[in-house]
């Protein structure tokens, strides 16, 4: 593998400096697990004190040892570890962990030694990892940094920014029978980033599944660029903390306002096509189930049970979560119709009744069927399989366990994934150890096993969608004229643009306006306002008043020319009791737009993702319901396409009641034009059009908002 990372995963050398034979200290423990984990290359342990450590020579320091080392662990007081790092690097380390605490995140002192440290690992070639974390682990060539116990090999990746986290999840992994191929505490991460790490993992051919906790995201726009090349070839499932309502900060626009920090990440997520949790135990089934269970071709799945209430659970379960749970083919049910009682349903969910509680037989002859149904894309199993045995009589159990030998070889054969919910699923019966021996994934609670189900469904659907997704460009923008229109703004030393100016902008990058005028008098207004022809709207045009409705500074539907001429001295006057004359450049005179539905297209810059967009439908949708959603920038196609479809309002753009359907390809092309913007200008920190009203053909943009930072 040729990645930067690949040296700090496969070392032939490692320094441990700060070792220690201590029982219980950071130090001991990790020494104790790298010995025992049998690493065989050289490991040199670091301490000025000591001349034996763990029967092994220690050296007094690391430019003692008289060898290269590749990958040196530091666990040293925080004003000793810049040195360390320093002597490192001397060295030849192209790795340093660094897992000393009492750093950046304690406080300045803390940032000014991370700084320190960061500056001679760029200059010397290194990649830190950490400081603050609790180390690395890697199969391939049994590195054991962690200071845990042996861990079995395996097609699990761990990320994480907590060692507890890392410590549940090697549990889990202990108590099912799973292996990890890399384990990675991240800690403070003032080198090695998460994207980084993800791309490594992406080349491991050893992991399978990559699993990541996160407390907070740095170079978000990065982890979604690579989490989106990476999602079409192996599943990473994160869980972010950190979901309250306290968003970004508050914003002079309904964009900004509305992009609280995990509604961007929720959106980022699904963009790059990574499966978000919320907790430790539902990563661990999701991971498991992508390592052992082939992946379905599409969303259906075929639910059997031998009762009606737990199939009933199970359809809401599936179809809440995505699922879709089809009528089968009057031929399958036919054939499904001999296992089942007088007159049970076989359309989907199937209620095999008690014939399977003395025959358990019968649930593998069912899932023949549905195997071979083309239908079919997944098998979802419910209710208290593993049981019967208790239930009727011990000689059932022996039926039972050739049941599931039955279920493991079909979906062998067939490729088709399987999931069982049983009470019983816990129970140390011979029937459920073998479906969990086979990858089999077996669980008491039936939303979990929908959830594991539409889990592999999406990704399944979604990573040939994001193949053939390609980045979105507008061409043909003179961007040089476009930077003058922002360099006299910034000169007039104002962070708004007035509107006449965003319209110039906007004209600038190909988005069409109605015809409007600038009049500064109320003769001028009503000049302006028999070219233009009624009715008309008047807007305030001021640097200081961002949010003109709540200054009394728009009025609409004007047509005669004295209620022109007493609106515009209306909202002047309202106008001057919010600011100085001095300030008031005047009053737009633009058409009132044909009716049409109202939109928002917007763009803020978040601290962690950067440019991002938002679209939604205007009025009540946008200022009650929040009905938006969100991408990051740069877009594919898909991008556009489903931010579109995924508001709760699309049905109004596409066509409902009578109605026809709104220009959705105007609007598409909109919100291509403003994220080329965004990446023009970084200067632009949020763009609000708002309301865009969409017709049957074409749209009018009304109001249009540009702040710059």
């Amino acid at each position: 593998m040729n990645h930067p990372l690949f040296p700090v995963f496969h070392p032939e050398s490692i320094a441990i400096i700060g070792a220690s034979e201590v029982p219980g200290k950071a130090a001991e423990r990790r020494t104790r697990s790298l010995i025992r984990g049998g690493y065989n290359g050289d490991i040199f342990l670091i301490n000025p004190k000591r001349d034996i450590l763990f029967e092994r020579k220690a050296y007094p320091s690391v430019l003692d040892v008289g060898k290269k080392v590749d990958l040196a662990m530091i666990v040293v007081a925080p004003r000793f570890v810049p040195q360390a790092v320093a002597e490192s690097v001397k060295m030849g380390a192209k790795g340093i962990v660094i897992i000393t605490a009492g750093l950046g995140e304690t406080g300045e002192d803390g940032k000014k030694i991370e700084a320190e440290v960061l500056k001679i690992a760029d200059e010397g070639g290194a990649k830190i990892i950490g400081p603050n974390c609790s180390g690395l682990f890697s199969a391939s060539t049994s590195m054991n940094l962690l200071g845990i116990p042996p861990i079995k090999k395996g097609p699990l990746a761990i990320i994480a920014q907590s060692g507890n986290i890392i410590d549940s999840l090697t549990h889990y992994a202990e108590m099912r029978g799973m292996g990890l191929s890399t384990i990675i505490s991240v800690g403070n991460a003032i080198g090695v980033k998460f994207h980084e790490y993800i791309e490594y993992l992406s080349q491991d051919d050893d992991t399978k599944v990559i699993m990541m906790y996160m407390e907070g995201i740095k170079e978000g726009s990065r982890l979604v660029q690579v989490a989106r090349r990476v999602s079409t070839k192996k599943p990473i499932i994160i869980l972010k903390v950190g979901r309250s309502k306290a968003g970004m900060r508050a914003a002079a626009s309904h964009t900004g306002s509305l992009a609280a920090d995990d509604a961007i990440v929720n959106a980022a997520f699904k963009q790059a096509g990574i499966i978000r949790v919320f907790n430790v135990d539902e990563m661990f089934d999701v991971a498991m189930c992508f390592a052992n269970l082939p992946l379905p071709k599409g969303k259906n799945v075929a639910i059997i049970s031998e009762g009606g209430g737990d199939n009933s659970v199970a359809a809401d379960n599936a179809e809440v979560y995505g699922l879709e749970v089809p009528v089968l083919p009057s031929s399958a049910q036919e054939k499904i119709r001999p296992f089942l009682l007088a007159g049970m349903p076989a359309g989907n969910p199937i209620d095999y009744g008690g014939t399977a509680e003395e025959n358990p037989d019968m649930i593998n002859k069912i899932a023949a069927v549905l195997m071979e149904e083309p239908v079919v894309d997944s098998i979802y199993i419910t209710g208290f399989f593993g049981g019967f045995k208790e239930i009727i009589a011990p000689h059932v159990g022996e039926l039972e366990e050739k049941t599931s030998q039955a279920l493991v070889d079909l979906v062998k054969q067939h490729q088709k994934p399987l999931v069982v919910h049983t009470s019983f699923a816990n129970e140390p019966f011979r029937s459920m150890k073998i479906l969990h021996e086979n990858g089999i994934f077996v669980t008491p609670s039936s939303e979990r096993a929908a959830q594991c189900l539409s889990y592999l469904s999406h990704f399944s659907v979604n990573r040939d969608k994001l193949k053939n997704a390609s980045l979105v460009k507008t061409n043909g923008v003179n961007v040089d004229m476009t930077r003058e229109i922002l360099r006299k703004v910034k000169e007039a030393g104002r962070a708004n643009l007035l509107e006449t100016e965003a319209r110039e902008l906007l004209a600038l990058y190909g988005i069409k306006l109605p015809r409007a005028f600038l009049a500064t008098t109320k003769d001028e207004a009503v000049k302006a306002a028999k070219e233009i022809g009624s009715p008309i709207a008047m807007k305030i045009v001021s640097p200081e008043i961002i949010h003109k409705s709540d200054a009394g500074g728009i009025m609409l539907n004007l047509k005669e020319e004295r209620e022109i001429q007493e609106a515009f001295e209306k909202i002047m006057k309202n106008a001057e009791k919010v600011t100085a004359s001095s300030k008031i450049m005047g009053v737009l005179i633009a058409p009132m737009a044909p009716r049409g539905q109202e939109c928002i297209i917007g763009m803020v810059r978040n601290p962690q993702f950067g440019p991002v967009i938002m679209f939604g439908l205007g009025g009540i949708f946008v200022e009650v319901l929040k009905d938006v959603s969100f991408r990051m920038i740069p877009l594919t196609d898909l991008d556009v396409d489903t931010m579109i479809k995924e508001i709760k309002g699309y049905p109004l753009l596409a066509g409902i009641r009578g109605e026809k359907q709104k220009d959705i390809a105007v609007l598409k092309d909109i919100i291509t034009r403003i994220s080329q913007m965004a990446v023009d200008h970084p200067e632009i920190r949020e763009v609000d059009l708002n309301p865009i009203i969409a017709h049957e053909k074409g749209a009018s943009v009304v109001d249009a908002r540009i702040l710059i930072g």
